[in-house]
């Protein structure tokens, strides 16, 4: 077993159901999370208009709830943390539009292809919000955000610096949707992830094999989305101790750390 103690000082999520968006906020350790209803057109304003043009939904949210854990900048300097970016889709309707140009023997879009590229959006961001420390990008399915996690304390415990962890997907069109499970929710997820110190309080992360997927069939069903909305429950509420994200072969266990 391993234990990590971080803090996670900011963290925003953004979720849309059948076209009923919010965004939930939590920026301060001692600030309960608020929510608030967005819709697209108001999405990802922090972004330079040349390069919001480029962002449909996918990138707009993601773009929304990173812009809500970076630091303020000042005249002196901008925030400048490594960013670990999970999905376990990516951009499937750019792809999905891809495909279809290809099948019908049309010219595939410049903006489209570039932009499909799975890691497109940290590109972007890095450029808008002048970030040039390191980027890693993943997909590992259900245990996207997972192994997102994972990554991120890493980071953190390597560098000794702030990692933001930032995870999107949206529910899969229909010629996928039927054949393989997806979101329902669209969904962006961002946290700030900075090392513990000793004024502070933080959160303990214990990693251990994961028993879930071994006593529960449903286990394999769990999403990505599920282990978001485990983690946020948990950071919105201070009365519980404790909340485990149970993945194929690893889990992680948070606790609150003084």
């Amino acid at each position: 077993m391993t234990l990590l103690c971080a803090r996670l000082s900011r963290w925003a999520l953004w979720e849309d159901t059948n076209g009923q968006a919010s965004l939930t906020l939590q920026t301060g350790e001692h600030h309960s999370a608020v929510t608030h209803p967005t819709v697209e057109a108001d999405l990802a304003r922090s972004i330079k208009p040349a390069w919001r043009r480029r962002l449909d939904l996918f990138g707009r949210a993601a773009a929304e709830t990173l812009d809500k854990v970076l630091l303020p900048a000042t005249d002196e300097q901008t925030d400048n943390p490594h960013i670990v970016f999970c999905s376990q889709h990516g951009n499937i309707n750019r792809t999905v539009k891809l495909l279809h140009q290809v099948a019908t023997n049309d010219a595939l879009s410049p903006a489209d292809f570039s932009m499909s590229v799975h890691n497109a959006f940290v590109g972007v961001a890095s450029i808008n919000w002048a970030i040039t420390q390191s980027h890693t990008a993943i997909a590992a399915g259900h245990d996207s955000v997972i192994a997102g996690l994972t990554e991120t304390l890493c980071q953190v415990m390597a560098t000794q610096s702030p990692v933001i962890l930032c995870y999107v997907d949206l529910p899969l069109p229909d010629v996928y949707a039927k054949q393989v499970g997806g979101p329902e929710v669209g969904t962006a997820f961002a946290a700030r992830f900075e090392p513990q110190s000793s004024d502070k309080k933080g959160l303990a992360f214990s990693s251990h094999p994961s028993v879930e997927s071994a006593n529960n069939a449903n286990s394999a069903n769990t999403s990505a989305y599920d282990h978001v909305k485990l983690l946020t429950n948990f950071l919105a509420t201070e009365t519980e101790q404790q909340v485990t994200l149970s993945g194929a072969c690893t889990a992680w266990t948070v606790s609150r750390h003084d």
